[in-house]
């Protein structure tokens, strides 16, 4: 190899890796919410996030400035991604029985593709929400929940919908119905022999919480 070559090599060698800010970020926050999903805010240490995201330690500190508000990040992420599937499936124009269907269908495809968001949520109610109390001005703006008002009112007003008690409840009983299955899929298993992650058996659970819900919100003729 000429000596130019091995000159030019050296000096490559010597320079400073060039930095990937967002790349970097990526790789911790999507560590992170691996690792607190599968153990918790408390079973997880700082170490640990970077060991898997291979970053240095510092980073986490330079981009998120402590483990708290990773956790908070990564909570952010999760929560974000549910709000968005949500709202990027209602077409303009539909019935508001159809949007309901159809938000119902978004809800159970995004809890079956995202576990970790199922167990991000179970890991911290378990912690007694005490991150999402922390932060309201972070974590409480949810446009689901606006969507679904939304929603729920253009169906009483069209006199499709029988004006519900309390729209938060409404909501509770919404989300758990879907939510119920795949945060005890595995007890419900044991229990129940219910194992069946087929579509069809995807397709029954969510035509029956389908009936269920508009059932109790068609007006009565």
């Amino acid at each position: 190899m000429p000596a130019s070559a091995n000159l030019s090599a050296s000096r490559e060698k010597d320079l400073p890796r060039r930095r990937d800010p967002d790349r970097t970020r990526g790789r911790l926050l999507r560590a992170a919410i691996r690792l607190f999903s599968a153990k918790g805010y408390h079973g997880v240490s700082v170490d640990e996030v970077v060991a898997a995201a291979r970053v240095n330690k510092r980073m986490v500190y330079h981009y998120y400035g402590s483990k708290e508000d990773l956790y908070l990040a990564a909570l952010e992420e999760v929560f974000g991604r549910f709000a968005r599937t949500e709202l990027d499936t209602l077409p303009a124009g539909a019935r508001p029985d159809e949007k309901l269907r159809q938000l119902l269908a978004a809800n159970f495809e995004f809890l079956d593709k995202n576990p970790e968001f199922v167990r991000l949520l179970l890991w911290e109610n378990l912690d007694n929400g005490r991150h999402l109390a922390a932060h309201p001005e972070r974590l409480s703006q949810n446009p689901f929940m606006d969507r679904f008002r939304v929603v729920v009112e253009e169906g009483v007003a069209s006199g499709l919908f029988r004006r519900p008690h309390d729209m938060r409840h409404l909501l509770v009983n919404f989300v758990g119905l879907s939510f119920v299955y795949y945060s005890n899929r595995h007890s419900l298993a044991a229990s129940l022999g219910l194992k069946d992650d087929s579509e069809k058996g995807h397709a029954t659970r969510l035509a029956q919480v389908i009936d269920l819900v508009l059932n109790g919100l068609l007006a009565r003729k």
